[in-house]
């Protein structure tokens, strides 16, 4: 069967929930529901048959209003479904810019996972690295700094490692779309 991606439907909502805390965010039931009905025309979920193997969902920045957040993204890794690593991220991606553009912005700015599997996706997609973040052994942001690109940002990590010995260190990122 063909995988589809399409808006979030009620009938999704367990499954993408579930799908949610297991990669990305765990929150209860009722703040996904919450963030779902908040902003239901930036949630978008990849479906093979009736099972959701994807989610990808943002909202508007509460820190620049010209900017929307790629608040989560994420497929099944499951080795036994052969759903990472062939494309389904990057589509769900292309769908996300496509309703960020009809909203009217031309800007999506992401928190990376402290992970280079995902920041490698998120280069390999356009995202242009503008800072990074510190942050401490309770969730706190400990630090925030600019960079230029991603190859000083990896040496200004490593500084910033052994400055705070902190939970960790992430590239907050951004993409100008067309």
């Amino acid at each position: 069967m063909e995988k589809e991606i399409r808006f979030i439907k009620e009938m999704d909502y367990e499954t993408a929930h579930a799908l949610q805390c297991e990669y990305l965010d765990r929150e209860t039931f009722e703040d996904f529901l919450q963030r779902v009905k908040s902003d239901p025309d930036l949630y978008f979920v990849t479906v093979d048959g009736s099972e959701v193997v994807g989610v990808c969902y943002g909202s508007p920045s509460k820190k620049n209003e010209a900017v929307i957040n790629l608040n989560g993204i994420a497929v099944n890794l499951d080795h036994s479904k052969n759903y990472a690593r062939v494309g389904l991220g990057t589509n769900l991606l292309l769908i996300f810019e496509k309703a960020v553009k009809q909203r009217g912005y031309n800007k999506i700015g992401v928190g990376s996972a402290d992970d280079p599997k995902v920041e490698a996706f998120y280069l390999k997609n356009g995202f242009k690295p503008t800072e990074l973040v510190v942050i401490g052994s309770n969730h706190e942001e400990m630090d925030r700094i600019r960079v230029n690109d991603f190859e000083s940002g990896i040496l200004r990590r490593e500084e910033l490692r052994r400055s705070y010995n902190p939970r960790e260190v992430i590239f907050i990122l951004e993409k100008y779309i067309e």
